[in-house]
This record gives structure tokens, sequence and C-alpha cells, in this order.
């Protein structure tokens, strides 16, 4: 059966819309379930394309992590928007693109849009489970304990930048435990060139991991305009759609290979883990990028 099983792209599975106000504010791009991909963990992304409000608070009985990105790279740590999203009794003010982690059983939402001059991504994660929760709950934490559960910019804990060909990488966000104690490992970047270098086939024993490349137009979010070749079990799959990943610990998966690109996408990784650890590729340059 080829690795193609592990790939989820625009118009799989049946997504539940949040209630937004207006409803066309938010448009889906891919959806991740157990019904698209047995046991992944359950991954959304979108796009936010004007002012909107998203009343409600709920919890979900897992980790949760949210990527927030501008979508003009030329402008990349910035929202280009402010989105206010409460976690219990906190109040986040965001405009920086950001990584927003909400342990499990903690009360958010009441997501508002404001200010916004250019379509934003939007992504989230349930960590534990691989099915959309949103059980409603009340904030009952104290104010103060969850206002700062979110990371801005990419720096690593040991303060380096991974190399990368000249051009082809710009850094948005990096998250892991040490940054942001409890948090998830969890990096994005943009893909601005063509590439025929990339991380050495690697696998992950203590996490597993979800992989995303998007396009960056909003009005056709299901394209990439690029292509990209990603490998899993030495299995060559070329991507041409955007899609979300799901890479079981002790798969084998990379290199990742671009050898077209029309406009910049965006790509991330991250896990059901504190930091990033990965064997197979020990002869690597420890600094390379690592997705």
């Amino acid at each position: 059966m080829s690795n193609i099983e592990y790939f989820a792209f625009s118009g799989q599975g049946n997504p539940i819309l949040p209630h937004v106000e207006p409803k066309d504010a938010r448009v889906n791009t891919v959806w991740m379930d157990d019904k698209v991909i047995k046991n992944c963990m359950f991954n959304e992304a979108a796009w936010y394309k004007k002012p909107c409000r998203e009343p409600g608070l709920f919890k979900v009985n897992s980790d949760k992590m949210i990527f927030m990105i501008g979508g003009d790279p030329e402008k990349q740590d910035s929202l280009n928007a402010t989105v206010d999203l409460w976690i219990e009794n906190d109040k986040l003010t965001l405009t920086n693109s950001c990584a927003v982690f909400i342990p499990e059983g903690a009360a958010h939402g009441n997501l508002e849009v404001r200010d916004i001059t250019t379509p934003f991504f939007y992504y989230t994660c349930h960590l534990n489970t691989d099915r959309f929760e949103a059980i409603p709950a009340n904030a009952t934490a104290a104010k103060g304990s969850y206002a700062n559960n979110y990371v801005e910019r990419y720096e690593r804990p040991d303060g380096t930048i991974p190399e990368a060909p000249e051009g082809f990488i710009k850094f948005l966000v990096y998250m892991d435990g040490k940054r942001l104690k409890g948090a998830p490992y969890a990096e994005i970047i943009w893909f601005c060139t063509t590439n025929n270098t990339g991380p050495a086939p690697h696998s992950h024993d203590d996490f597993d991991e979800f992989i995303g490349f998007i396009g960056t137009d909003p009005t056709h979010p299901e394209e990439l305009n690029a292509e990209v070749s990603f490998y899993i079990e030495g299995e060559k799959i070329s991507i041409t759609k955007s899609c979300l990943i799901y890479i079981p610990r002790g798969l084998t998966h990379s290199p990742i290979f671009v050898p077209r690109l029309d406009k910049p996408i965006l790509h991330f990784s991250g896990g059901n883990g504190g930091d990033y650890a990965r064997k197979g590729d020990e002869h690597r340059n420890d600094n390379m990028f690592r997705l």
C-alpha cells in the first residue's frame, strides 16, 4: 500500500465549521480526523479573510496547539490583524505570527478578529485524539494562569538558527517545552525558493508528528502553487496540493525537495512531545533545518 495513506488533502473528511459571524470570514483548507487517517492527531487548517467573531468557550480532552501566521512573507513576523483569544480568564491579544498552547481541559475561545489587512493562516491540532472536540466549558482558573501561553518568533533554546540554502527559508515560529513549559514541539517556516537539499531520512521514537505544506492563496486554498517531493519509508510522493501529513512514531520520512515553486508556501511540523529528537541521520549537520 502506498504511503499516501498518511496524507490529508482538501475535500477529504467532513469538516465541522465553527460558529463564525459572518460565515464567509473563514475558509477551510484541509481537515484531518479519524475518518481520513485512522489513529492520527486531529488537524485542521484554514484562512481568516475578514473581521469576525466566534463566541463561546469550550474545552478539549487533549492538549491543543494553535498557529496563527500572517499571510505576507515580506512581513514575516506580523499577523496583519489583531486577534483576541481567551484561555480561561486571560485574554490574549495577538498581533504577530505565533503558536498558542492550550493544555487539556482548559476553557478557551471567544475568538475575535479585528484590524485585518491581509488574510492570515490558522491551524489547530488536538495532540492526543484523532477527532474534533469542542465541549462547552466555563472559565474557572485564576486570572494570569494562561496569560503567556504563546510564543512568537523563531528562537530555539540553544540560540541557533538552522542552516538552509540562501533564500530558501524564512523562519517564523519555534515552540517546545523549553520555550514554554508543558508545550509540545512545533516549528513554522516559509519556503521561498526551489531547493534540492533537505533533512536526511529519519524517524522519531518519542512522538507522533504532523507535517503541513500549505499554499498561500486563500481564494484557492487547495492549490499549493508549488511541487514538493516528500519521502516516507523511501517512497517518493509528489505534492501539488495543500496537505497535512501524519507521521506515526518510528516511521522513516524525509528528505524534502522543492523542484517547483510559483509563490512562497507555508511549511510546518510538530508533535505530541515537548522537545525535538530524531534518529537515523547520525551523519547530518545538526544545524540543518530539520522538519
